[in-house]
């Protein structure tokens, strides 16, 4: 599955931590930081599958959801 947006992107100094549990640019917004932690906890874990993110900053987020065929 394939997901891209064309908002203005995710710096690329927090792009290794965009999976973080906590992690939020929002936090004095109200953002718990928890949103893309239970993405990837749901498409690693319980659908034992991979996530990529490819980011263009200014030019949107691109994510790669990959998951094995079903038996």
């Amino acid at each position: 599955m394939n997901y891209k947006d064309n908002g203005i992107g995710i710096p690329v100094h927090d792009k290794p931590k965009i999976f973080d549990p906590f992690f939020t640019t929002k936090r004095d917004q109200g953002g718990s930081g928890l949103g893309m932690n239970i993405v990837y906890n749901l498409v690693t874990g319980k659908l034992d599958g991979n996530i990529t993110i490819e980011n263009k900053q200014d030019n949107g987020v691109y994510f790669l959801i990959t998951i094995p065929e079903a038996l």
